[in-house]
């Protein structure tokens, strides 16, 4: 910024002389001038690219050096192009409003590096505040399922057997229908000896010893 402080300052007024008499000397000359100035205020700019190069970017930057703001303003020429305040105290839009009002009367030229940098470029859009983050909705509880309930078994009857009072064997430990049908030589086997003994005996496979059984 150092070379070039006086980018901002009010025109003076032998300069304005000058510039009077070159309109003076030649509307010819002047025309096609008047219309080049035109053209170049009617460039969009980027501004963002100009204020990247002015000041790293920074809206509300003050180095003490005499200029503010992201596009370097001087005070002087801030309020007299619509700011008010201090140009780094105002919003980015603020500041682009009145670079707009400075391109019109001082062309891009007033940003003598750094304007032609923002110049072919779009114009700088609104910065609009992200939309806030949509708060997540907590998955819901699993559902708990519950253990089918057992339901307990119905308990086994199991038929005694007892003895007959009209037996004529009395079982022993170890025996079995079986083994006492052998023995015995019993024609038809253990079935014979259920069957005689069946309203007694009601599970062939379970005798108790003492008890009496008919074999015959």
């Amino acid at each position: 910024m150092a070379s070039y402080r006086g980018k901002h300052r009010p025109t003076t007024s032998s300069t304005a002389r000058s510039i009077a008499k070159v309109a003076v000397a030649g509307v010819i000359v002047g025309a096609p001038l008047a219309m080049a100035a035109g053209t170049a205020n009617a460039q969009s700019v980027n501004w963002d690219a100009v204020a990247a190069c002015e000041s790293g970017g920074n809206w509300s930057i003050n180095t003490g050096n005499g200029y503010y703001g992201g596009l370097q303003f001087l005070p002087s020429t801030w309020t007299s192009h619509g700011g008010s305040g201090m140009p780094h105290q105002a919003s980015r839009e603020e500041q682009i409003r009145v670079a707009e009002n400075v391109l019109k009367t001082q062309g891009i030229g007033a940003w003598p590096v750094c304007g032609p940098k923002g110049l072919g470029g779009a114009p700088a859009p609104a910065r609009t505040a992200p939309a806030p983050a949509q708060p997540r909705q907590a998955a819901p509880a699993p559902v708990q399922q519950s253990a089918p309930v057992q339901q307990a078994p119905a308990p086994v009857t199991v038929a005694l057997p007892s003895s007959n009072p009209n037996g004529d064997y009395e079982i022993k430990a170890g025996d079995s229908l079986s083994k006492i049908a052998e023995e015995l030589k019993v024609e038809g086997g253990w079935a014979k000896l259920h069957e005689l003994n069946k309203e007694f005996i009601p599970n062939a496979d379970l005798i108790l010893p003492g008890h009496k059984i008919a074999t015959k």
